[in-house]
């Protein structure tokens, strides 16, 4: 993966998560983040965002499945895997 790649991933999870921050959803599921952190990305700007983005060279995004709800998750019937996976990570 290239490090563009990586920008743009981290970009547009930031911008999910000051979109959900603003709206007041559900946050923290859909994110894996803390409030807390969710909280300083809700004010931040586009620029900002843009910035923050730019200048970290690593994913800011974390898959949280194990291995073994990953496992699982890949045998289901497509109908039950958001149910499963929600589940899973509530």
């Amino acid at each position: 993966m290239e490090r563009r790649d990586v920008q743009k991933i981290n970009r547009q999870f930031l911008l999910l998560t000051r979109q959900l921050a603003q709206e007041g959803r559900a946050a923290e599921v859909l994110t894996g983040l803390p409030r807390a952190v969710i909280d300083k990305i809700g004010p931040l700007d586009l620029d900002e965002i843009d910035e923050l983005a730019e200048t970290v060279p690593v994913s800011l995004y974390t898959f949280r499945l194990t291995d073994a709800a990953l496992n699982r998750l890949l045998q289901m019937p497509r109908e039950v895997k958001g149910t499963y996976a929600e589940a899973t990570l509530v």
